[in-house]
């Protein structure tokens, strides 16, 4: 084929219209990675309420509890459905449009009336709901969702799932034009205030939500929490960058930068020297080494933390951002490699196992980084990973493991050897001191 040829065929091709990458551009709602997702596909399931399009009738006892909260809502206020929905203004502000453009792959799926009734019933249920946890007073007597306490938090993990979320602007104005006297809270100390006391999503039993600030750049309810979990900057590890522009590394630092997605499991390093200790009253995410010791924040593992973390590293992947879960599950993985690991982080306070077995915790952790793509380089844990193996890669080290693996297979052979070599010590301390004194009177 001529040169002509293949001028003309890229030039068609140029003017042909091109498919869109994704359904649009401006989605931020989608549904999980499909190469995460077949992994543990339930993870990502809502158990007993479906919100949004995704999910949409699949949990039909649901729907009459959503029909019940708008009830309650238009009782509460003394206002009729056109009344309250005109007090919305949805036309005016194009909500269906904006609403639509925020889901990835939905666009033609439902009718304009299905989509805004399920926007308007899955909002206000949200919102009510919120305020009925923090306000008792607006609790019905016959509220089943606030008699069973194990279904309210199936709920509040079913509101985290990545694929159950709704845009975070339409929930902020519903929550704004059915607003309680000007002592409510915000919608986003409502939201956070409930999953701390129900999601057991770690970090926010430890932060204070009484300022949940910068939230502008909130998409969803999954988003707040994820953005609430992040460090403050102060945490931040900033000394990366200055390792990183350092400008020149001895020879045995860069097998350390190559190794540097790895550290050995907590058994390991503990037979290198490393001891581990519970850091208290710290974000989950700030963890030290320093002086042979790592210092980590508890960890609560149930049969909930799991899915959380699963939705939270899959909402990591998909917006460009901080990827401290990420980080912190590559972390935990590498410290856990077996039984025997969960095991010594659970003597020292660093795990609380509700999940069942040492075995169990050890394969939840081993398998939350399948198809996970990360980057080393941009780590919140770039540094520390850098001064462990830098740690263990220290010749004295090096030879004490290879010493007592060698020679002494229990711990208390190397104690009574260390107790018998220092005694040894002392009396040629002895000796050496009598000799000098029997020197000096001869």
């Amino acid at each position: 084929m001529a040169a002509r040829e293949y001028y003309d065929m890229l030039k068609r091709k140029l003017e042909e219209p091109s498919m869109p990458l994704s359904s649009s551009s401006e989605s931020f709602i989608s549904r999980a990675p499909p190469q995460l997702r077949p992994v543990k596909e339930r993870a990502f399931e809502p158990q007993i309420i479906s919100i949004g399009p995704y999910h949409r009738g699949k949990h039909q006892t649901m729907e009459s509890h959503k029909v019940r909260y708008l009830s309650n809502l238009l009782e509460r206020r003394g206002a009729t459905v056109d009344e309250i929905l005109n007090s919305f203004d949805l036309d005016a502000l194009n909500m269906e449009e904006r609403a639509r453009t925020c889901y990835e792959g939905i666009q033609t799926e439902m009718s304009s009336a299905e989509f805004v009734t399920m926007m308007v019933l899955d909002g206000l249920f949200v919102v009510e709901l919120l305020r009925k946890f923090y306000d008792r007073k607006l609790r019905g007597e016959n509220d089943d969702i606030f008699k069973r306490n194990l279904n309210l938090t199936i709920i509040a993990h079913d509101l985290l799932l990545l694929e159950n979320q709704l845009p975070f602007f339409l929930l902020k104005h519903f929550f704004e034009k059915t607003k309680l006297p000007p002592s409510e809270k915000s919608l986003e100390d409502a939201a956070i205030h409930f999953f701390s006391a129900l999601a057991m999503v770690p970090e926010l039993r430890r932060r204070d939500s009484q300022s949940v600030q910068g939230t502008q750049d909130i998409k969803h309810l999954l988003g707040l929490v994820h953005k609430h979990c992040l460090p403050s900057p102060q945490q931040s590890n900033s000394r990366r960058e200055s390792f990183i522009f350092r400008g020149h590394f001895d020879p045995w630092e860069m097998d350390l930068i190559m190794g540097l997605g790895f550290i050995r499991s907590a058994t390991e390093l503990s037979e290198a020297g490393i001891r581990f200790k519970k850091r208290v009253g710290k974000s989950l995410f700030d963890i030290k080494f320093e002086r042979g010791q790592m210092h980590i924040p508890t960890l609560t593992v149930d049969h909930d933390t799991e899915r959380i973390f699963r939705n939270l590293i899959a909402y990591e992947q998909i917006h460009q951002g901080p990827s401290i879960v990420m980080d912190y599950a590559r972390l935990m993985d590498c410290l856990i490699n077996y039984a025997n690991d969960v095991a010594l982080l659970s003597n020292c306070g660093i795990i609380d196992n509700r999940l069942g077995t040492y075995e169990e915790v050890a394969n939840m952790f081993n398998k939350l980084n399948d198809y996970v793509y990360f980057s080393t380089a941009n780590s919140h844990y770039f540094q520390l990973f850098f001064d462990v193996n830098k740690h263990c890669h220290r010749l004295l080290n090096r030879w004490k493991v290879k010493l007592r693996q060698t020679y002494f297979h229990t711990p208390w052979d190397w104690v009574l050897t260390s107790i018998v070599a220092a005694s040894i010590l002392l009396v040629l301390s002895f000796l050496q001191t009598l000799y000098s004194v029997l020197s000096y009177y001869k």
